[in-house]
């Protein structure tokens, strides 16, 4: 019988592992890690997930949405003999991410040769390689640059399995969503979406910087009036990065460290010819230079990269990507006069039980503001999918707020189409 399972992530955010599966063939889409500070009563734990999910049948292939913890954390545990799928960005983008923490922690547990194993796929190509389930991947916005949303086909049923999307970031501008699902997808019968900002309605409203764009222009203004200030981003959040990135006056220089650079270089090499904010700023007929904290690793001129040196930087104004997690960033910063810290990571982490301490140790006595958008769809984004998709069914995950879905005013007109899954519940096509 065809069916539909949620193992992990009907009823929080992250963690996520959805199987597809027909009479003769399985897929699984995600194997997330559990988040820090997740409410996991009830909730499978990875080894039980592991035994549940591979400890039987046969699965014809892992599909990975994007590169975030909470959607691939776990994939160096799945057995060897299963093919693993991921966009071609999102590969060399775990490439530099895995190398420099198999080095980092000397681990003998070695996530490169699973990355390297991985196979690619690329939007609005079909995968014919898991029998009767046919897969078609297609490119969307998000936090994580190179995620994708999968339309599965499977006896004449289509199914849109969302992941994490927006529509408010670099990828999303000019409605590409909208066209997207008009020209490729359309209808569909069963509609699988993410639901992360459900819980999180009050902050998204009070929120000023509602689009990367808003970001851009709100950095471009602390540039102007802060000539020493440091940014606490998530290296691989590449939309805000280059929105940073753009925003620097001339005449002053942007830091980071060799791994950051890395990441941006791979951006700007693989997105830049489709998207102009991915290409690097010119300054007078020359590619802006990034300037490098620590060792080089391999930079240099050729990649337009430069040894740091703020004696010189500090006379011409900077921005720094830091880290909290990383004590170099912290013993750069004491040396500087005073500088403005800029927050570019989700609220939740300052306080309450999502709190992680190093950050506000970082912060400390510093100057601060936040700046920041969310990677997820807002609820209008959400309902936009819902209208142009029409949907016979509305299957909610990667949400705090399932229970609550058809209570949100913007979708009671899809009350009776929405089918609230527990973990582990099939649902039968």
């Amino acid at each position: 019988m065809n069916k539909i399972t949620i193992y992990r992530g009907s009823h929080q955010i992250g963690g996520c592992v959805t199987e597809i599966r027909t009479q003769g063939h399985r897929i699984v889409i995600d194997f997330g890690e559990n988040l820090p500070g997740s409410k996991t009563d009830g909730v499978m734990t990875n080894e039980e997930l592991l035994d549940t999910v591979f400890g039987g049948d046969p699965c014809d292939g892992v599909l990975f949405t994007h590169y975030h913890g909470d959607h691939m954390g776990i994939y160096k545990k799945i057995p060897r003999n299963i093919p693993l799928y991921i966009g071609p960005t999102a590969k060399k983008i775990l490439t530099i991410l895995t190398e420099k923490v198999d080095l980092s922690t000397r681990t003998t547990d070695k996530g490169l040769p699973r990355i390297q194993s991985m196979h690619t796929y690329r939007p609005g190509r079909k995968l014919h390689a898991f029998g009767d389930i046919e897969v078609t991947p297609f490119i969307v916005d998000h936090s994580a640059l190179d995620a994708y949303m999968f339309l599965i086909e499977i006896a004449g049923k289509r199914i849109l399995f969302t992941g994490d999307f927006r529509e408010h970031g670099i990828a999303g501008k000019n409605d590409t969503l909208e066209k997207m699902v008009k020209a490729y997808i359309g209808r569909v019968d069963i509609l699988i979406t993410e639901g992360t900002m459900l819980s999180r309605l009050g902050e998204a409203r009070q929120n000023p910087i509602r689009t990367e764009e808003d970001l851009g222009k709100r950095a471009r203004e602390l540039f102007r009036t802060n000539r020493e200030s440091v940014i606490l981003v998530s290296s691989t959040n590449l939309d805000s990065i280059m929105e940073y990135y753009h925003a620097l006056p001339w005449g002053m220089d942007f830091v980071c460290d060799a791994y950051q650079a890395k990441l941006i270089l791979t951006a700007m090499e693989d997105k830049g010819k489709y998207y102009p904010r991915y290409r690097p700023e010119m300054i007078h007929g020359k590619p802006r230079r990034i300037y490098i904290v620590g060792e080089m690793e391999g930079l240099g001129a050729a990649q337009n990269c430069y040894k740091a040196d703020f004696s010189i930087l500090k006379n011409k104004g900077f921005t720094m990507l830091a880290r909290e997690d990383n004590s170099r960033f912290a013993s750069i910063m004491a040396k500087f006069l005073d500088p403005l810290i800029i927050y570019s990571k989700w609220k939740g982490y300052l306080k309450g039980e999502h709190m992680k301490p190093a950050i506000k140790e970082f912060i400390g006595d510093h100057r601060w503001e936040i700046v920041h958008t969310s990677g997820h769809a807002y609820v209008e984004t959400i309902r936009k999918l819902i209208c142009l998709t029409e949907p016979k069914v509305i299957i909610p995950m990667h949400t705090e707020c399932a229970d609550q879905f058809d209570r949100i005013p913007e979708f009671a007109p899809y009350k009776d189409k929405i089918h609230v899954l527990k973990d582990g519940e099939p649902y039968c096509l």
